[in-house]
């Protein structure tokens, strides 16, 4: 199943809104250090469990109506920005949807007449759309941009969704009252969508198209359990945890959860946990001058001999010969 990259800046937003991050994340059984990843990468089903987390640790609906029309939404990512500076809505919600996949597991399905415009999200893996926040939210996100780009209101025509009522803040927000069925969808004048956006900006199209053209061909990543195991350790390790039970903590997921997936990788967790430790031990030697007790502590071993013998193994040489070549290979 294909990922989607989550914006880092998702932390910070929820935290400026009142959330408790790490408990939103304990809700939606993700790992606790998911927003400290360089990259960060979900499948559909952990989407939609985020905004599902996220709607029931809000603090009141309206919270989650300011979360979803927060004042600097334009500037969160760049296919948002790049989207924000286009001609007018409708080029708006072409542009947004050509690069939704590197923000959001939903597309944008676009069908227009003569007097409507109506936009339908669907999923990229042709899944249900699991998360009424997350179809509220989007719906919410784009009449937000629509009317700040244009300096004008815009109500929809009409909201379908396959989900029960909305709260009254949200549907207030929404400007109409949704009506339940088959899509979620929203509904447009097209001479809304013909507006143009005060926000216009060719140039920046031009610089923002190649780098997001860029972003697309890379969303193959290493998303694999493994890879997730290996990015608790390198936390864990310094602070003298190495054991599973702290890293299955750690990630929301029980001992035996964590050796399963594991084993359907075709690896275990001490197979891990050695080579999280060569590589940590690697660098260490490589650019501080740490002596061996001080390594073996952030790697989580209890006795320094433990470590020479496991770094003997490692690399076919003892701990000083390394050293010493690594040195010489930078002079």
């Amino acid at each position: 199943m294909q990922k989607f990259v989550i914006n880092g800046q998702y932390q910070q937003l929820l935290k400026q809104h009142g959330f408790n991050v790490g408990k939103v994340l304990k809700t939606a059984r993700l790992p606790e250090n998911l927003f400290t990843h360089e990259q960060i990468h979900l499948s559909e089903p952990d989407y939609y469990a985020l905004m599902n987390a996220i709607a029931e640790q809000a603090p009141s609906s309206q919270t989650l109506v300011k979360l979803a029309t927060y004042d600097g939404i334009e500037t969160f990512a760049a296919p948002i920005l790049a989207a924000y500076c286009s001609e007018n809505g409708l080029k708006f919600i072409e542009r947004l949807g050509q690069y939704k996949q590197l923000i959001g597991p939903v597309g944008y399905q676009i069908k227009t007449d003569q007097s409507t415009v109506t936009v339908t999200l669907k999923s990229l893996n042709d899944l249900p759309i699991a998360s009424q926040f997350y179809v509220v939210s989007e719906l919410l996100f784009l009449g937000h941009l629509l009317a700040k780009a244009t300096e004008t209101p815009i109500t929809p025509l009409k909201i379908t969704l396959t989900f029960p009522p909305v709260e009254q803040p949200l549907e207030q927000a929404l400007g109409v009252q949704p009506v339940v069925g088959t899509t979620n969808s929203v509904t447009f004048r097209a001479a809304d969508l013909a507006l143009p956006f005060l926000t216009d900006n060719a140039a920046l199209r031009s610089y923002l198209s190649p780098e997001l053209k860029r972003r697309l061909s890379e969303l193959e990543v290493d998303d694999s359990f493994s890879a997730q195991v290996r990015s608790a350790l390198v936390d864990l390790l310094p602070a003298g945890a190495s054991s599973i039970e702290a890293v299955a903590d750690k990630l929301n997921v029980s001992k035996r959860t964590l050796q399963r997936k594991l084993k359907a990788e075709a690896t275990s967790f001490q197979k891990q946990l050695n080579g999280v430790r060569e590589m940590l031990a690697k660098s260490y030697l490589q650019n501080t001058a740490l002596p061996a007790d001080e390594i073996a502590y952030l790697l989580g071993y209890l006795e320094v001999n433990s470590f020479l013998r496991a770094f003997a193994l490692w690399t076919g040489t003892s701990l000083s010969v390394y050293r010493e070549r690594v040195t010489d290979e930078e002079h």
